[in-house]
């Protein structure tokens, strides 16, 4: 059984080779989904029974994964030349990354750190799609209803 939850977080990057405006510094209201898969809990009179997760459980984990690190802050790429100018700005929440951040590697490396924490609860992350804006999305691993 597949549940998704969706937050929204602000927060700031740049596409530094980009060829139009994507390459200066400016930021998006993204919208995360997760979909986790796994079997419909039967423990009878567990909290969670009837439940794959309880959806609040999962925004907890969707909260200080993603809008706890991310949220009102920077990514970039850390070989980006504005890199030191922003570190040395000590009110910006910046987080450097191995990659550029595109929306589409931004779903991978989300996914990546959901997976982890997913995992300690035992839960499997099936997808994560991004909306860099309302009508743009980039969603890593599976899609659908099993």
């Amino acid at each position: 059984m597949l549940i998704t939850k969706e937050i929204e977080i602000d927060m700031g990057h740049r596409v530094t080779n980009h060829k139009s405006k994507c390459a200066s510094l400016h930021g998006h209201r993204y919208k995360i989904e997760v979909g986790v898969d796994d079997q419909i809990i039967t423990t009878e009179g567990s909290s969670d029974e009837g439940m794959v997760m309880d959806f609040g459980d999962l925004k907890e984990v969707m909260m200080e994964v993603l809008d706890k690190r991310f949220d009102h802050g920077m990514v970039l790429w850390k070989k980006d030349e504005l890199v030191p100018a922003i570190v040395a700005d000590i009110k910006t929440k910046l987080t450097t990354v191995d990659f550029i951040p595109t929306a589409e590697n931004l779903a991978k490396f989300w996914f990546g750190l959901l997976k982890v924490r997913l995992e300690e609860r035992h839960i499997k992350i099936k997808h994560i799609k991004v909306w860099e804006t309302p009508t743009s999305t980039a969603t890593y691993g599976e899609v659908g209803n099993n």
